[in-house]
């Protein structure tokens, strides 16, 4: 368990939470086999030569043949880095939160499906200045995901909107559920429905990309496509804005980007003739104001 990041970050006192907890019941030391499976490879390499046991393998195999073939009292001794661990009582708390937040999540998806933008807005950001400073640029986005979201994935309109439904949700939270748990969401709705996720039509742009950058991996593919309709849908999103702030000009910044390289860095465009962003399907490349 890693408390180190986020209390530096909320200025909190490690120590002191650790000792909370512990005196709480909600942490405790780490047993053996535990300790076990954190070791690196050369440490349980020279643990299994120790006692004449075979050190070739990967890391599974090797701490499998420790608990296996060594005592508990030899595996206190070679192995001596503890840690604290979630006891039963955390992790039933964990997994009570987890379900909230799994219903607070389906609820979050119902409103998008239903085109409840104001009631999401409002749910997600109840404070007007976090994250979206307008109403406009957070409704576009979603709009932009519900109307267009796996276009030419063969899917029938009910389940293409659905599907929709999870990326367009992730595509104006920022708070934790990322691509993998979208497509996860995705896989385990396709599958109620009786479609094989790992079936779904592909755009034949994307293939393309794929086969050129010999990318054979069916998640992978679809990861690029969740992340590229999401940062198409912001980039339609961010041009309608700068039409309604009055803003005439916009240049493309390609610093962050492998792809398009210097082409289109700090050229100035009108908002009515930009590149639509991303250019291509790995396209990192960010609109600024051209004044």
């Amino acid at each position: 368990m890693t408390l180190g990041w986020w209390c530096a970050f909320k200025n909190i006192d490690r120590d002191k939470i650790i000792k909370k907890l512990l005196g709480q019941g909600y942490v405790k030391l780490s047993d053996y086999r535990y300790n076990v499976g954190r070791s690196t490879i050369p440490v349980l390499k020279t643990a299994l030569s120790s006692h004449n046991l075979p050190t070739k393998g990967k890391k599974a195999d090797l701490v499998q043949k420790v608990l296996d073939n060594i005592s508990e009292a030899d595996c206190r001794r070679l192995f001596t880095q503890s840690y604290y661990v979630y006891s039963e009582k955390a992790l039933d708390v964990i997994r009570k939160a987890n379900v909230e937040a799994e219903a607070e999540y389906n609820r979050c998806v119902e409103l998008v499906r239903h085109g409840a933008y104001d009631k999401l807005k409002a749910k997600l950001y109840p404070n007007r200045n976090v994250h979206w400073s307008t109403e406009d640029t957070f409704f576009d986005t979603l709009d932009f995901v519900m109307r267009h979201g796996f276009e030419g994935f063969d899917l029938n309109e009910g389940i293409r909107k659905h599907v929709s439904a999870f990326l367009a949700l992730r595509a104006v939270d920022y708070s934790s559920r990322s691509y993998s748990a979208c497509e996860d969401d995705i896989r385990s709705y396709l599958r109620s429905m009786g479609t094989d996720y790992s079936s779904l039509k592909l755009p034949g742009s994307l293939l393309n990309y794929a086969a050129e950058n010999e990318i054979v991996d069916h998640d992978e593919m679809f990861d690029i496509y969740c992340q590229f309709i999401v940062n198409r849908a912001r980039a339609v999103a961010e041009l309608n804005n700068y039409r309604r702030l009055g803003l005439r000009k916009i240049k493309v910044d390609t610093a962050a980007c492998h792809e398009c390289g210097p082409s289109k860095d700090g050229k100035i465009y009108t908002v009515n003739k930009a590149p639509l962003l991303p250019s291509c399907w790995n396209c990192r490349c960010i609109y600024l104001s051209g004044h």
